[in-house]
C-alpha cells in the first residue's frame, strides 16, 4: 500500500496569496464611487487634517510641559479665535469703509482715465482700452439687482463657511486626540519589517506639510504687512484693502504674488503714469526680496518641489476642486514626493547591495548579524517568502525504513 505523494501533500502557498477577485474589484469600485459622491466631505476632512498638522507643534510643546493633550488643543483653539476676533475688530471696519469708498469713487476715477485714453495718440488705448473702461464703468454704476437666488446663495455660502469652520475644528480636535491610535492601527496591518519604514514616511510627510503650511502663513503675514507699509508710504488710495488682498493671494504659488499686485498697479494708474511706475518698481523689489531672502529662510527644507511641479500640481488641483483644490494640491504633491523619494532610495540601496555582493562574494560568518539588520531595514521580505515557498515545494521523504518504494521500483 503506497502512501500519498508528498509533493501533493505539500501546501501550495501560491493559493494563499491575495488576488483581485470580481468581488474585491466590485468593492474597490464601490468605494471609489462613494468617495467621488462625497468628495466635498473628503476635502473637508483632508483640510481639517492639514489644519491639525499645522497646530500640532504648539500642542506638543504644551504637552511636553505637562498639559493634557485635550487642554493643549483647546488652548491653541482659543488663541486662534481670539486672534481672529482681534483682527476682525480692528481691521474689518477699516476694510469695510475703504471698500465702500472704492465703490463710490471708482466710477469717477475710471471716467477720468477713460477720457485721457480717448484723447491718447496710442491707437490701442484710444479704441480698445477706452471701450473696456466704458464697459467697466457701466457695470459698476449699474450692478445687477439682487434676486431671491442671490440672497439664498449668500445665506447658503455663509452657512457653508460657518459649518466648514466648525467641522474643521471638531475633526482636527479628534484627529489629534486619536492620532496615535489611528497610526498604530495602520502599522499593525503591515509586515513587521515594513512598519519602521512606513512610520518614517508618515513622520516625514507630516513634517514637510506642516513646515510648508506654517511657512506659507508666515509669508502671507509678512507680505501683507510689507505691502501695506509700502502702499501707505507711496500715498496709494485704498492701501489697506490692497494690502489684505496681497496677503491673501500669497497663498497661490508662483502667480499669486503678481496677482496681488495687479490691483495696486491699476489704482496707481488711475492717478498717474508716474505713480504706476513707482508702484511697479516697488512690487518688483518686494518679489525679489521675498524670493531671495524670505523664501530661502522661511521655506527652507519645507517641500523642495520644482517650480514646474508646483505649477502642474496647482493646475490639476484647480481643475478638480477649484480654489480649494489648488490650495490643497501642494500638500498632496509633497506627500507623493516623500513616498516616491523613499521608494527610489530603497531601490538604489538594493541595487548597491546586489552589486556589492556580486563583487565581494558571500559575506563571512561574522557579518551575518549586519546582513540580517540590513535586510530587515530594506524590507526584503519578498525574497525570504519566495525561498520558503521553494523549500516547501520540494518532496519530503520519511526517514524511517518503512517508507514504501516508488511505483517504478516495485
Amino acid at each position: 500500500m503506497s502512501s500519498a505523494d508528498p509533493r501533493r501533500s505539500a501546501p501550495d502557498e501560491s493559493h494563499n496569496r491575495p488576488s483581485l477577485t470580481p468581488i474585491s474589484l466590485l468593492i474597490v469600485l464601490l468605494i471609489v464611487y462613494l468617495i467621488i459622491q462625497v468628495q466635498l466631505i473628503v476635502m473637508l476632512v483632508l483640510f481639517a487634517i492639514l489644519f491639525a498638522t499645522v497646530i500640532e507643534r504648539p500642542v506638543l510643546k504644551l504637552e511636553a510641559r505637562g498639559w493634557p493633550r485635550a487642554a493643549g488643543i483647546l488652548t491653541v483653539y482659543a488663541v486662534i479665535l481670539l486672534g481672529v476676533a482681534a483682527i476682525g475688530t480692528i481691521f474689518v471696519p477699516l476694510i469695510t469703509s475703504e471698500a465702500r469708498a472704492f465703490s463710490n469713487e471708482a466710477p469717477a476715477l475710471i471716467d477720468d482715465l477713460a477720457e485721457d485714453w480717448r484723447t491718447s495718440d496710442n491707437q490701442f488705448l484710444s479704441r480698445t482700452g477706452y471701450r473696456y473702461l466704458t464697459q467697466l464703468k457701466f457695470r459698476l454704476e449699474n450692478p445687477p439687482p439682487p434676486t431671491g437666488d442671490t440672497a439664498i446663495g449668500v445665506v447658503t455660502g455663509i452657512g457653508a463657511a460657518l459649518f466648514g469652520a466648525v467641522a474643521t475644528f471638531v475633526i482636527g480636535f479628534y484627529y489629534l486626540m486619536e492620532k496615535q491610535f489611528f497610526k498604530r492601527l495602520l502599522l499593525q496591518q503591515l509586515q513587521p519589517e515594513s512598519r519602521e519604514r512606513v512610520n518614517h514616511i508618515w513622520n516625514d510627510v507630516e513634517a514637510k506639510v506642516g513646515d510648508w503650511l506654517r511657512g506659507q502663513m508666515l509669508l502671507c503675514l509678512i507680505i501683507g504687512v510689507a505691502a501695506g507699509i509700502g502702499y501707505g508710504a507711496l500715498g496709494l488710495r485704498f492701501w489697506l484693502l490692497l494690502a489684505v488682498f496681497a496677503g491673501i493671494t500669497e497663498l497661490i504659488p508662483i502667480i499669486g504674488p503678481w496677482i496681488g499686485g495687479v490691483p495696486a498697479f491699476v489704482v496707481a494708474l488711475l492717478d498717474s503714469w508716474e505713480k504706476a511706475i513707482i508702484v511697479f518698481v516697488f512690487l518688483v523689489l518686494l518679489q525679489f526680496t521675498e524670493n531671495s531672502i524670505l523664501v530661502p529662510r522661511i521655506m527652507r527644507g519645507a517641500i523642495g518641489l520644482s517650480p514646474l511641479t508646483v505649477f502642474l500640481a496647482v493646475l490639476v488641483g484647480g481643475q478638480f476642486m477649484g480654489v480649494l483644490g489648488a490650495l490643497l494640491a501642494l500638500p498632496f504633491a509633497a506627500a507623493i514626493q516623500v513616498i516616491v523619494v523613499d521608494a527610489l532610495r530603497m531601490r538604489q540601496y538594493r541595487f548597491e547591495l546586489a552589486a556589492a555582493q556580486a563583487v565581494q562574494g558571500p559575506a563571512p560568518p561574522g557579518a551575518a548579524p549586519w546582513r540580517a539588520i540590513l535586510t530587515q531595514f530594506l524590507s526584503d521580505s519578498e525574497e525570504r517568502r519566495s525561498a520558503e515557498s521553494d523549500d516547501s515545494d520540494r518532496p519530503r521523504r520519511s526517514p524511517t525504513p518503512d517508507t514504501p518504494p516508488e511505483s517504478g521500483d516495485s
